[in-house]
């Protein structure tokens, strides 16, 4: 099939769905400026992952070298400061708010798929603008830009850093006035609410799989349970199809211009049967 072709039967997949599931990956926040980890040229490529995605490895990098990883992270709050939820998150939240899309799950941590309009999002590698505390259950979500404002700030009236006043940068625990760190998941952790992204897997008419690469688990499993249980898959992504064996629809497009061309035509076929 052609590219028009598959965007058309995308669309009439999505037009008679009343329960569709967005398993989104790195992708659609690369259309945004986020820049990939795995991908070439991406973050693990210029950072020691062992330095910079585990809690022991980067507490110990900022005890030994405190100013190794500042560049680093400048560069992240920065790239994070700039970026805007695109026509595929905003294409998301139109599915939603036609009663076609029910639920997203991402893998992403920008907090964009929510700043677009998406209601029930589930962050299954946390969220960089959730604070979370280290001694007691307290966490509260930030603004994206006011939290990163605040960090930037510190950061920019210091000379130099040492690990503690690293440690400073966050804000204190409200419920208890301990230190908090940023409620991401990092190498080595427990991925967040699986139990639940299955369940909507296993429930839903149409599965989107959206610039996703299919080799981080055990969010890869979802199109595969979504199938399992009878859905239709439908992927989104301009490399490669990940999810061959099982979708019913491939785009090879970036997520933004595929998603705007579905949900247009999505609409056009609503309109057709009103």
């Amino acid at each position: 099939m052609s590219i028009d072709q598959e965007i058309e039967k995308a669309a009439q997949i999505l037009a008679k769905a009343s329960n569709a599931v967005a398993s989104c990956g790195a992708g659609i926040s690369a259309e945004s400026g986020i820049p990939t980890f795995r991908d070439p040229g991406g973050v693990w490529e210029r950072v020691d992952p062992s330095e910079a995605a585990t809690s022991e490895g980067l507490i110990a990098t900022l005890k030994r070298d405190p100013q190794k990883l500042l560049p680093f992270f400048m560069e992240l709050l920065e790239t994070f400061e700039r970026a805007e939820p695109n026509p595929a998150h905003y294409a998301l939240k139109e599915l939603e708010h036609m009663g076609i899309l029910k639920t997203v799950v991402t893998q992403n941590i920008d907090n964009l798929h929510l700043e677009a309009g998406n209601t029930d999002v589930i962050e299954v590698h946390g969220s960089g603008f959730r604070m979370r505390c280290l001694s007691c259950e307290w966490s509260k979500n930030y603004s994206r830009r006011e939290l990163i404002s605040r960090i930037k700030q510190k950061m920019s009236d210091a000379d130099s850093f040492t690990f503690s006043d690293i440690v400073e940068l966050m804000p204190k625990c409200e419920g208890c006035g301990a230190v908090t760190r940023p409620d991401v998941v990092m190498f080595g952790e427990q991925v967040k609410d699986i139990p639940r992204s299955f369940e909507a897997a296993r429930k839903c008419d149409v599965m989107l799989a959206i610039g996703t690469s299919g080799v981080v688990y055990p969010a890869a499993y979802l199109p595969f349970q979504a199938k399992d249980a009878g859905a239709r898959v439908i992927v989104v992504n301009p490399n490669e199809n990940a999810f061959q064996s099982v979708s019913d629809v491939y785009v090879p497009l970036k997520a933004g211009e595929a998603m705007e061309r579905i949900v247009k035509e999505v609409k056009e076929i609503v309109l057709d049967k009103k």
